[in-house]
């Protein structure tokens, strides 16, 4: 593959993911989150049970900033906090049961409107595109696990 056919597709994955997003959560009548919350209730939801300091380090954020922003999705009621049973000193997030409802309101509008999408293409691009699914789902997977990649 052509480093202009990597960019054309990194080009591509980008507008389709903010417009998306964007209108998922219009759609579904979600407040827009500020990006830095967004980021680490993504993070949480891909790591429950992480601490504070783990979110900043998978995010490559000072912890106060992550902390800051854990404060606003408590108070938001996104994110639960526990104490660590190992450790009464540290506190353990996880997303609240309201977050993962949004989640899964999210993903249903996202799957609508890349429904409409697709039936607004040629029939043999849409079929391209559903058949690449598998191995978009192993590129975000391998994504999310390594935080490295994240940013």
């Amino acid at each position: 593959m052509t480093d202009s056919e990597l960019r054309t597709i990194a080009a591509a994955v980008h507008v389709l993911s903010r417009s998306l997003h964007r209108r998922g959560v219009a759609q579904v009548g979600l407040d827009v989150l500020p990006p830095s919350e967004s980021k680490v209730l993504q993070q949480i939801g891909a790591r429950p049970g992480s601490s504070v300091s783990e979110i900043a380090r998978a995010l490559r954020l000072q912890t106060s900033n992550v902390s800051t922003s854990v404060r606003a999705l408590v108070a938001r009621g996104l994110v639960d906090r526990t104490p660590d049973p190992d450790d009464q000193r540290r506190t353990l997030l996880r997303p609240s049961p309201a977050a993962l409802r949004h989640r899964e309101m999210l993903e249903e509008a996202w799957a609508a409107i890349l429904a409409d999408l697709l039936a607004d293409l040629d029939p043999a691009d849409a079929a391209h595109l559903r058949a690449a699914a598998p191995a978009l789902d192993r590129l975000s997977r391998a994504i999310t696990a390594d935080p490295a990649r994240t940013l």
